[in-house]
């Protein structure tokens, strides 16, 4: 296994000579003990050197560093392919090549050139992921690539509408800005997840890190859905409280189609998904094909092959919920899984009947007409 770090320094007459490649050898360093900290799977030794100023990007960087315990990359090599340069604010950046393979990856090796920003805290150049560009609205940071800013100006535009809906439905609101970063692609978006994640997705939220989403156009109304689903998840995670790890210990304890269901709902005014789910939730019913719960609770034990359960019944379940009992209820049964409940616990605490007993009234209604 070889860690192996290329360095292309080019002369700039603006720079001193002395100063770039006593910068490129710093950045190197830095990116050097990364690899080896990850490829060995040690999540403590990795984040030392992780610039610590972006509190979202910092708690990505722990979910990060905490899936290389569970699969190691065997493959990361990460090298600078442009000249360093420090910018006026005292942050360093650089294009940096990145190749890796995981384990449960079969094909050739992944590679990403991303334009990155380093962090000095303490004497010693800190990794501090992709270098955006920033685009601010009220109660939202977009943070973008180059060539997404018309993308970046009809997030801001679309936020007020999806923000009023999607907290009126969730009765909550944060208490600072979300972040939203679109990257230019979807590997790059998977990357940032951690490095072992293969599966396609549309967005991705946990508690206290952004919303991140591909930067490339397209339709208003999957722009305005996706967001919501998105928010939708922010909205729910902070019913945790604002202790991050705590929040992330619940959200993760909280079965995975009550997240995603609620999500889905959150989302429906601009994605109409609930139409579709009860066409497909009666067909599975009629030919006895609905998703056993427990197949679908665990988001690393779920088979992606029933990866479509996993929203399409939970979204109905959480609807006939929210239906039957209205807004609140379904929002205190969601709050009592982020405060530590069980799922039997939070539903006897929220709708006054024990999970088999609202599983089974949702199975008898699905026959039923809308």
């Amino acid at each position: 296994m070889i860690i192996r770090f290329s360095l292309v320094v080019a002369a700039i007459a603006a720079v001193p000579v002395l100063a770039q490649p006593a910068l490129a050898e710093d950045l190197s360093s830095t990116l050097d003990a990364m690899a080896s900290a990850a490829i060995a799977g040690d999540a403590e030794a990795y984040l030392e050197h992780v610039a610590t100023d972006e509190p979202e990007f910092l708690i990505e960087q722990r979910a990060w560093a905490k899936d290389i315990t569970r699969i190691a990359p065997d493959v990361l090599t990460y090298e600078l392919i442009s000249e360093p340069k420090i910018g006026d604010d005292g942050e360093a950046t650089a294009t940096v090549r990145i190749t890796w393979n995981t384990p449960n990856w079969d094909g050739d090796d992944r590679e990403l050139e991303i334009h990155t920003r380093f962090v000095n805290e303490d004497g010693q150049w800190h990794f501090g992921g992709r270098d955006w560009r920033e685009r601010d609205a009220e109660g939202l940071r977009v943070l973008y690539a180059n060539g997404a800013s018309s993308l970046a100006r009809e997030v801001t535009r679309h936020w007020p509408e999806i923000k009023a809906h999607v907290e009126e439905g969730f009765e909550s609101m944060l208490d600072h800005p979300q972040v939203v970063k679109m990257y230019p692609t979807m590997l790059e978006l998977k990357f940032s997840i951690f490095p072992s994640y293969v599966e396609d997705l549309g967005g991705w939220n946990e508690p206290g890190e952004s919303i991140k989403l591909i930067g490339q156009r397209t339709s208003t109304a999957w722009l305005k859905s996706v967001l919501a689903h998105e928010y939708g998840h922010a909205l729910t995670f902070a019913m945790g409280g604002p202790d991050i790890p705590l929040a992330i210990e619940r959200a993760h304890g909280m079965p995975w189609w009550v997240l995603e269901g609620a999500a889905e709902l959150g989302a429906n005014r601009f994605s109409r998904a609930y139409d579709r789910s009860t066409r497909m939730v009666r067909e599975w019913h009629t030919t006895d094909q609905l998703a056993d719960w427990d197949d679908i609770t665990n988001f690393y034990e779920t088979d992606p092959d029933d990866y479509g359960y996993v929203y399409v019944q939970g979204l109905h379940f959480v609807a006939y919920a929210s239906d039957r009992f209205g807004r609140s209820a379904r929002n205190r049964w969601l709050q009592g899984m982020m405060s530590g409940s069980t799922l039997d616990d939070a539903t006897v605490e929220a709708f006054e009947m024990s999970f088999d007993e609202l599983d089974a009234d949702w199975r008898a209604s699905i026959s039923q007409d809308p």
